[in-house]
Formats: structure tokens, sequence, C-alpha cells
């Protein structure tokens, strides 16, 4: 019993491990599957007329190629038509497959989307208040862990994302996420009654571009970027 006791304990490391492999294969799987839906998405609109709306540049290659160049969170990003194939320019960094989806979902509803010219928070979008509390959990709780305490750093961290100090709160930043969309941080003080508070704002036009899924992820992985650059 104590021998058979012992292979079970020393096979349970073995099943987890085999558990997760098993679950990232199904997300590469899900992704992979997303990535080429957005990919059909894009190749059958108008490129042109996507590229003039969302503010990317589409450029004629000999023979019957053609590039797209735009920029996505201050980083420049080159796709190879008719593949949609992506790579970064200037540090050469591969394009993650999260980051091909969101800008390939971006350029393919671009000719269609409209700026309001009015700010709206998450729970607004369609859909918004689905996934609002994952929103705040991931994205909010997060900024403001990093950031309440000291919200004038929230400035030089942004600076990498191409981010500028905006006009809202006690500290905001104005992140160009892509060509027509930004993402708006801000931070408020707290004081001996209330305690400080976070918000992410963008265009109500947004939800045209992307959905609320999409949304949340660009942001999370924006809240993730400005807490790595955030000098402790």
């Amino acid at each position: 019993m104590h021998n058979a006791g012992q292979n079970v304990e020393t096979a349970q490391p073995a099943y987890q491990e085999n558990h997760c492999i098993v679950r990232e294969n199904t997300f590469q799987a899900a992704y992979s599957e997303a990535l080429q839906r957005a990919r059909q998405a894009l190749l059958i609109r108008d490129i042109a007329a996507c590229c003039a709306a969302g503010g990317a540049l589409l450029k004629k290659r000999p023979g019957s190629s053609e590039t797209i160049d735009l920029c996505f969170l201050n980083k420049p990003v080159h796709i190879t038509l008719p593949q949609a194939a992506f790579s970064a320019g200037g540090d050469n960094r591969d394009v993650s497959i999260w980051e091909q989806i969101l800008i390939l979902h971006y350029l393919a509803n671009s000719e269609r989307a409209v700026l309001k010219h009015a700010l709206i928070n998450y729970r607004r979008l369609r859909d918004g208040a689905v996934y609002a509390p994952a929103f705040e959990r991931r994205c909010i709780e997060p900024l403001l862990s990093a950031f309440g305490s000291e919200p004038e750093a929230l400035i030089p961290a942004a600076t990498a994302l191409g981010g500028v100090p905006a006009d809202y709160g006690d500290c905001a930043v104005r992140i160009p996420a892509l060509p027509r969309l930004d993402i708006i941080c801000c931070l408020w003080k707290g004081d001996a009654e209330f305690g400080p508070e976070a918000a992410i704002l963008f265009d109500a036009g947004a939800e045209d571009f992307l959905c609320a899924e999409d949304m949340a992820v660009l942001c999370q992985q924006i809240v993730l970027q400005l807490i790595k650059n955030r000098a402790f």
C-alpha cells in the first residue's frame, strides 16, 4: 500500500503537467482558428477602403502582392497580402497572435466605423456589461494597484507606448493603440474620505472597430505594459 501511495503521488505532477499542456494546446487551437477567421474577414473586404478609413497605408508591390503598414501600440507593423503575414519593424520582434487578431479585426471593421467624439467606459460598450466584472479584475484593479499611490508615474510608463498626458482626472495618458483608436487611462488621487480610483476610457465609436471582448484584451495588454514600464 505504501508503494502504491508513492506511485499516486509521483504520478500527480505528471498528470497536472499533461493537463496544462492539453489546455494550452486547446487555447492555441482556438487562437489559430480565430486568426484564420480574422484573415478571411479582411480579405473579403475592400482592403483599400478599410486601410483609408483605418489610417493604415496600403502599398502595391511588384507582382500581385500588397503590404499594409500601420502602428500598433507605437510599434510599426507590416502585413503582406494576400497571405496576411505579419512582421514588426524596428526591433524586429514577432507580432503575437493576439495582436494579429486585433489588428485584422480593426482593419476589417474600419470601413464602417464612425468615431463619435464622446468618451465612454467599458461597461457602456455593446456587451460591455457582460464582461465588465472581468474587465475590472484584469484591467482596472491592476492599473489602480500599480499607480494609485503615485499617479504621476503613469506618464513616463506610457511613453514607450506613444502615450501623452491627457487632461482627465488627477493624472491621465492618451495611448494611440491603433491609428483611429486611442485608449485613455485615468487616475484620481485618494483623500481622507475616498480611496484612489482608476478608469479606462475610449471613444464611443470604439465598438465599431473592436467588439467588447477585443477591447478587453487590448486594454489588459496596455495595462500590463504600463505596469512593466513603471519605474518603482
